[in-house]
C-alpha cells in the first residue's frame, strides 16, 4: 500500500460525493449513507492512519450531518411555536382575571419570544452561509454597540441554544396543558383580535403583567379603618410607555366604572415654585356620576424630571387629603425619586429584551410571525432590529417604511443606508441615532453631500393640534429646501393616547475639523 493511502478513503470520499451532490441529505441514496456508515467504522477500527482528503471529506460529512439534525430540530421548534401561538392568541382574546392562569401566560409569552428569537437567528446565519449575507458590510463594522446584546454564537452555541428552548417548550406546553380547558370558562372580549398582527398594532405590547400590577392597585379594597390614599409610583427612561401604560389604565371599563373621576396632572416637575400653579392644571379625563356619592377618584400625576418631598407634601395637602376613601394616585417620571412618595412599591418599566422586541418587530413589519417563505426579507428585518435599540417610535416608523415595498432589492438599499447612518453617528456623537433617541439627545442624518439634518427636542402631541406639515421622510428624502430650525412630524400612535410624535429639526453642513454641537 503507498505511504501515506488508506484502504477504506477512497471508498469512504466516494459515497460522500454522492451525499453532498444532493440538495439535502433527505433525498440522499439511503444505501450511499449505509455504505458510507460501515466505512466509517472499518476506518475507526483501522490501525493506518487517514489521509487528508479522507479527513477533509469525514468534515464535509459531519457538517451536512449536523445540518439536517438542526433542520429536524429547528422544523419541531416551529410547530411547537405556532401551537403556543394559537394558545396564546386565544387567551388575549378572552378576559382573565385569574392570577394563576395570567402567570402562566406570561412564562409561555417569554417562551414563545425566545423560540422565535432563536429559530430566526438560526435560520438567518444559514441564509447569510448560502450567499444572502446582508450584514457583511454592518457586521465587520466596529460601530456596531446593537450586535453585542443580539443572538450571535458559535455553531455549538446555537445547537445549545435550539435545544434548550425546544426542551422548555415542551415542558411548558405539557405543565399548560389543562390551560386550554380553563380558557373556555372565560368569556370573550368584546372586540376579539383576529389576528396578532391587529392585536399588536392597536394594542400595548409586552405589558400584561405590569397592567395586572396597576389593576390589583387600583381595585384593592382598602381596609375599614385606612384613611390614607395609596400612591403608586411608575419609574422609568424616556419613551418606554409611562404614558402609554396610563392611557390603557384610564380607558379600562373596570377603572371607569369603579372610580367616580379621572383627573390628570402634567409637568416637568414639582418643585416649590410651581406647586401653587400646578394644583389648578388638572385635567378631567373621566367622570361618572353614578357614582357622586360614594366618590372615588383617580389622580395621574405625569412628571418629566424630579420631585421635591417637601413641595409634594404642600400639594398633597391641599388637594390628596379631599379626595374620598378608596381613591388612589399613579405618579410617573423618569426618576427614582418618587418611588420614595409611595405607599406601595414602585413599578419599574425598562425596555423590551431583544427577543420580545424582534418579535414586536418582525409582526409589525410582516404582519403575521409566520412571513410566507422570505428569508432574505426576514434576514434583512433581523439586522435593521439589531441596531434599533429597543425603541418603539423607530420600530412602527421604520416597519411602515419597509411594508411600502416588499422587494429585497429595496430593502438592502434601505439597509445599507441604515448601516451608514448608525457609523455616522457612532463618529459624531459616540453613539447610535436610536440610542440617542431614548436618552434625548440629538442625532444626525446624513441627506447628501455635505448636509446634515440634525434631529433634537423630541415630544409628543397628545391632542392632534399644531401637526407639521413636513414629515420625516421629506427630509431623509432630501427632498426639503428649508435651513435652519423647522418641526417635524414623526408618526402618530395607532393605541391610546394616541400621540402624535414631533421632533425639531435643523439642516446643517457638516464641519470636518469638529464634531457637531450636542447641545
Amino acid at each position: 500500500m503507498p505511504p501515506g493511502s488508506h484502504p477504506h478513503c477512497h471508498e469512504i470520499h466516494a459515497h460522500i460525493v454522492t451525499i453532498l451532490s444532493h440538495a439535502r441529505v433527505e433525498e440522499a441514496s439511503k444505501k450511499a449513507r449505509e455504505t458510507t456508515s460501515r466505512a466509517l467504522l472499518r476506518l475507526a477500527t483501522s490501525t493506518s492512519p487517514p489521509t487528508t482528503a479522507c479527513l477533509a471529506s469525514l468534515d464535509m460529512y459531519s457538517k451536512i450531518t449536523t445540518t439536517t439534525m438542526k433542520d429536524k430540530r429547528l422544523h419541531n421548534l416551529e410547530r411547537l411555536l405556532l401551537r403556543v401561538s394559537i394558545i396564546i392568541e386565544e387567551a388575549e382574546g378572552r378576559h382573565i382575571t385569574n392570577k394563576t392562569i395570567i402567570h402562566q401566560l406570561n412564562l409561555l409569552r417569554k417562551e414563545m419570544y425566545s423560540g422565535f428569537f432563536i429559530m430566526d437567528s438560526l435560520r438567518r446565519q444559514k441564509t447569510d452561509v448560502e450567499g444572502h449575507d446582508v450584514s457583511h458590510s454592518f457586521a465587520s463594522s466596529k460601530f456596531n454597540p446593537a450586535k453585542r446584546i443580539f443572538f450571535t454564537s458559535t455553531d455549538t452555541h446555537g445547537d445549545e441554544d435550539l435545544q434548550q428552548v425546544l426542551d422548555n417548550l415542551n415542558n411548558i406546553i405539557e405543565d399548560t396543558n389543562g390551560l386550554v380547558m380553563f380558557l373556555k370558562n372565560h368569556p370573550p372580549l368584546y372586540r376579539q383580535p383576529y389576528s396578532m398582527h391587529l392585536y399588536i398594532s392597536r394594542c400595548m405590547f409586552g405589558r400584561q403583567v405590569e397592567m395586572e400590577r396597576i389593576m390589583d392597585f387600583l381595585m384593592h379594597k382598602d381596609h375599614q379603618v385606612t384613611e390614607s390614599v395609596g400612591i403608586l409610583p411608575i419609574v422609568g427612561p424616556r419613551w418606554v410607555g409611562k404614558s402609554t401604560i396610563i392611557a390603557h389604565v384610564c380607558n379600562d371599563a373596570k377603572v371607569r366604572d369603579y372610580f367616580s373621576q379621572v383627573m390628570i396632572f402634567t409637568g416637568d416637575d414639582i418643585n416649590n415654585e410651581n406647586i401653587y400653579t400646578m394644583r389648578d392644571v388638572g385635567v378631567t379625563m373621566h367622570r361618572n356620576d353614578a357614582l357622586v356619592e360614594n366618590e372615588k377618584v383617580l389622580v395621574i400625576v405625569e412628571l418629566s424630571g424630579d420631585i421635591d418631598e417637601v413641595a409634594w407634601s404642600i400639594f398633597f395637602l391641599s388637594y390628596g387629603v379631599d379626595l374620598g376613601k378608596g381613591s388612589r394616585i399613579i405618579i410617573t417620571s423618569r426618576s427614582d425619586q418618587v418611588k420614595k412618595i409611595g405607599t406601595t412599591q414602585a413599578l419599574v418599566l425598562d425596555y423590551l429584551p431583544p427577543d420580545a422586541y424582534w418579535y414586536f418587530f418582525k409582526v409589525l413589519t410582516f404582519g403575521s410571525v409566520f412571513p410566507s417563505d422570505q428569508p432574505e426579507l426576514e434576514s434583512i428585518a433581523m439586522e435593521i432590529a439589531r441596531g434599533l435599540d429597543g425603541t418603539f417610535i423607530s420600530a412602527n416608523m421604520i416597519s411602515r417604511i419597509l411594508q411600502n415595498n416588499l422587494v429585497s432589492q429595496h430593502w438592502r438599499v434601505y439597509l445599507e443606508c441604515f448601516n451608514k447612518n448608525i457609523q455616522h453617528n457612532v463618529s459624531l456623537f459616540g453613539e447610535s441615532p436610536y440610542n440617542l433617541t431614548r436618552k434625548g439627545k440629538p442625532w444626525a442624518y446624513h441627506i447628501k453631500n455635505d448636509r446634515f439634518a440634525v434631529f433634537s427636542k423630541h415630544r409628543t402631541c397628545p391632542d392632534g393640534q399644531n401637526i407639521p406639515r413636513i414629515k420625516v421622510r421629506d427630509v431623509l428624502s432630501g427632498n426639503i429646501k428649508h435651513e435652519g430650525e423647522f418641526d417635524i412630524f414623526v408618526c402618530k400612535s395607532c393605541i391610546p393616547p394616541y400621540s402624535s410624535y414631533i421632533v425639531s429639526c435643523t439642516i446643517e453642513k457638516l464641519n470636518h475639523n469638529k464634531k457637531m454641537k450636542m447641545n
